[in-house]
C-alpha cells in the first residue's frame, strides 16, 4: 500500500506550499484538488509543468479530486450539461498529469430519500460518464459519502452492479460511513473488490451536537483504522490511502497520523 495526501483540505495553501511541506512527510502520492490544478494554470501555464513538479518530488497523482454530483431534472439540483463539462475536464487533465482516477460524488442527498425516479436518472447519467471515460482510459471513482446516494454499504453496491462498467471504482471512507452509524469494516469487506482507492480520517464524534465533533489522528478517533489497515495489509493493497483532513489542525493531524501508521506497520 502507499501513502497520499488530499490537497483538498488545504484549499487555503498554493500547490508549491503543499508540494515543499509533503517532500519530507515519506508519502508517495497527493491526491489533487482539481481547484489547485486551475490556480497553478491561472499562475504558470500548461500542465506539462505541473506534470514536471510533481515527478521531480518523487509523488505519483493517484486521483484528481473534482465536485460533480451527476444528479440533474429535480429541484436544487446540478445543472447536468455543466457537470458533464466539468467531468470531460476532469478526465483531460488526469490524462494529461498521468493519474489514473478521477473522484466525483453520486447524488446531491441521501439514498435513503431518492425517489426510484431520481436513482434511474443518476444511473444513466453516470453509465454515459463510463463511456466517457473509456475515451480518456481514465477510472471513475464513487466515494462513499454522507448525503449522497452513495452513502450506504448497500447502495453503493447497487450502484456499481447497475451501472456496470469495469472503470467504475468505490473510493471508501469509513469515517464517511460513520456519519451513518454503519461498521466501516462490515462494509469495507463487502465493497473491497471494487476498492480502488482509501480515504483516512478520524474524528472523537458527538452524534447529538456534530459541531462539537473533533477530528484527531487517524488511530486516536472513534473509527478503528488499526483494524483496516490490518486488513489491508492482510489482503496485501497495492492502492493509495490518502489521509484526509481540513480545519486549522489539518497539518498535526496529518503529521501526527504518519507517524502512528509507521509505528503500527512496524
Amino acid at each position: 500500500m502507499k501513502k497520499s495526501v488530499c490537497t483538498s483540505g488545504f484549499k487555503d495553501w498554493p500547490l508549491e506550499k503543499i508540494i515543499e511541506w509533503a517532500q519530507p512527510l515519506g508519502i508517495q502520492g497527493l491526491e489533487l484538488w482539481m481547484g489547485h490544478i486551475d490556480r497553478f494554470q491561472e499562475e504558470h501555464g500548461p500542465l506539462d509543468k505541473l506534470k514536471d513538479q510533481i515527478q521531480k518530488h518523487g509523488f505519483e497523482i493517484p486521483i484528481i479530486s473534482g465536485y460533480t454530483f451527476f444528479s440533474s431534472g429535480f429541484s436544487g439540483e446540478h445543472d447536468i450539461q455543466q457537470e458533464f463539462n466539468s467531468m470531460k475536464k476532469l478526465l483531460d487533465v488526469a490524462r494529461q498529469l498521468g493519474s489514473p482516477m478521477v473522484r466525483t460524488f453520486a447524488g446531491h442527498k441521501s439514498s435513503k430519500d431518492a425517489s426510484p425516479e431520481q436513482w434511474g436518472q443518476m444511473v444513466s447519467h453516470f453509465k454515459k460518464v463510463m463511456e466517457i471515460a473509456d475515451q480518456y482510459e481514465v477510472n471513475i471513482g464513487v466515494e462513499v459519502h454522507y448525503n449522497t446516494f452513495a452513502d450506504r454499504t448497500e447502495s453503493m453496491k447497487q450502484l456499481i452492479l447497475e451501472v456496470d462498467h469495469p472503470r467504475l471504482k468505490t473510493i471508501f471512507d469509513g469515517a464517511n460511513l460513520k456519519f451513518e452509524r454503519i461498521d466501516q469494516m462490515e462494509a469495507f469487506l463487502e465493497l473491497y473488490n471494487w476498492i480502488a482507492h482509501v480515504h483516512f480520517k478520524n474524528y472523537k464524534w458527538d452524534h447529538e451536537n456534530w459541531y462539537k465533533t473533533k477530528a484527531v489522528p487517524v488511530f486516536e478517533g472513534d473509527i478503528d483504522n488499526v483494524a483496516l489497515l490490518k486488513e489491508l495489509k492482510r489482503r496485501n493493497y497495492k492502492g493509495f490511502i490518502s489521509l484526509e483532513y481540513f480545519g486549522e489542525d489539518k497539518v498535526m493531524n496529518t503529521e501526527c497520523s504518519l507517524i502512528e501508521w509507521d509505528q503500527h506497520l512496524a
